[in-house]
C-alpha cells in the first residue's frame, strides 16, 4: 500500500499547533495514520479502493505490453527468422518499445492523478474529525505517518488508538459533510393574531 495524502499530515499539524500550549504543561500529542484509517474505516477504504483498482488496471496493461515486447524479442532472436522479415519485425519492435515507454509515463501520471484525488477526498472527510478529536482531547500536536519517518519506537496500541477513534467517527457519520452544523433553535410559537374589531 502506498503512502497517501501528505495534506492530511499538514492539516493535522497545523490544527494542533494552532492551540496555545501552557509552558508548564507536559506536551499532549497523538499519532494519526492515514494507512491505518484506510484499512479500518469502511468509508476511507471505499474511497481508497478506486486507487487500488486503478493501479491494478494500469499494471495489467503494462504487463500485457511487456509480454508483447518479449514475444517480439524472441521472434527477432530466432535463428530461423527470414532475413527479409527481420527488418520489418525490428521496426515493429522499436515502435512497440516506444509505445511501452509512453504507456508507462501515462500510467504513472494517471496513478498520481487518482492518488491525489483519493487523498484529497479522504482528507476532506477525515481532516475535520482529526481536528475536532484533537481539540476534545486538548492535544497540542497530532503526528502523522505521512509527515515524518523519524519514529524509531512507539507504543503500537497508543499510536493506533487515535486513528481508530477517527475511523469510528468517520464511519458513524451519516453524511459526507465535514462537520455537522448545530441545529437551529426551534421557532417560538406565533402569538395568536388579534381578532379584528368590527
Amino acid at each position: 500500500m502506498r503512502l497517501l495524502a501528505p495534506s492530511v499530515a499538514a492539516l493535522c499539524l497545523s490544527a494542533a499547533l494552532a492551540a496555545p500550549a501552557a509552558a508548564q504543561e507536559a506536551p499532549r500529542f497523538a499519532f494519526f495514520s492515514i494507512n491505518q484509517l484506510v484499512r479500518i474505516s469502511k468509508k476511507a477504504g471505499a474511497i481508497f479502493s478506486e486507487l487500488e483498482i486503478t493501479g491494478k488496471n494500469l499494471q495489467e496493461k503494462l504487463q500485457a505490453k511487456g509480454q508483447e515486447l518479449q514475444t517480439l524479442q524472441q521472434q527477432l532472436n530466432s535463428p530461423s527468422i527470414d532475413p527479409d522479415k527481420k527488418e520489418a519485425l525490428a521496426k515493429k519492435y522499436r515502435d512497440l518499445e516506444f509505445e511501452a515507454k509512453k504507456m508507462q509515463e501515462d500510467s504513472q501520471q494517471e496513478y498520481q492523478r487518482v492518488e491525489k484525488k483519493v487523498g484529497e477526498a479522504i482528507t476532506k472527510l477525515a481532516g475535520p474529525i482529526v481536528e475536532q478529536l484533537a481539540k476534545e482531547q486538548k492535544l497540542q500536536m497530532v503526528f502523522s505517518d505521512q509527515a515524518v519517518q523519524v519514529l524509531s519506537w512507539g507504543d503500537k496500541a497508543w499510536m493506533e488508538s487515535f486513528t481508530a477513534e477517527v475511523a469510528k467517527r468517520l464511519d458513524a457519520s451519516e453524511t459526507a459533510a465535514p462537520a455537522a452544523k448545530p441545529a437551529a433553535p426551534a421557532p417560538k410559537p406565533a402569538a395568536k393574531p388579534a381578532t379584528p374589531k368590527k
